[in-house]
């Protein structure tokens, strides 16, 4: 029986949020870092939810907390075809983990607006016929269709292989976001960037 590959057309939400935790060592308190979460997130409630857990996580563990969090709100804007040769075992090592979060770091440090995050469907649940989202990486919204198509060559990232397509992401906004009050923080200055006091 011959394998199926990009039949079955992802129903992307029309908008989702992206979290951007920043995390420190707590036994030097010195190293610290963007750790830009997996999920596409459908509201704030279920990413507040979620990124409480991790901070619970880390605080059990005892090496790393949570001290920051900035939310980014995305609009799809359109779909990106996915083909059969992109379930090919990958290059190895090419990026991934770090590439991602230095491209996240890339954003924030310019004009999030000018940057586009991708989508990808990871998974379709059968039964309950649903998808599971991740938002992979952001690049400029002036990024080739070349680009783009190369970079999913690449990637390791899990890709449902009955999935059509990926969606295309604008970024709306960022904001501070307060885990105690569940608020989005209004930076004072729009020329700095402001933590969340979690």
């Amino acid at each position: 029986m011959t394998k199926k590959y990009c039949y079955r057309e992802p129903d992307f939400p029309a908008e989702g949020y992206v979290a951007l935790v920043f995390v420190t060592e707590t036994e030097e308190g010195k190293l610290r870092f963007l750790y830009p979460m997996m999920p596409l997130f459908p509201s704030l409630a279920v990413l507040r939810t979620n990124v409480k857990h991790l901070k619970k996580q880390l605080g059990r563990a005892k090496k790393m907390s949570v001290y920051g969090l900035i939310v980014a709100k995305v609009n799809l804007t359109k779909k990106f075809p996915l083909r059969k040769e992109h379930s090919a075992s990958p290059q190895p090592d090419l990026f991934e983990k770090e590439y991602r979060i230095l491209r996240y770091q890339e954003m924030m440090k310019n004009m999030p607006q000018l940057y586009s995050v991708i989508v990808l469907p990871c998974n379709y649940e059968v039964k309950l016929k649903e998808w599971t989202y991740v938002n992979w990486i952001p690049m400029l919204m002036t990024t080739s269709d070349e680009k783009i198509d190369n970079l999913i060559k690449m990637s390791d990232q899990p890709v449902d292989e009955s999935a059509k397509s990926i969606g295309i992401y604008s970024v709306e906004y960022t904001r501070g976001f307060d885990l105690k009050t569940g608020k989005l923080i209004y930076p004072e200055n729009t020329g700095s960037s402001k933590e969340a006091d979690c």
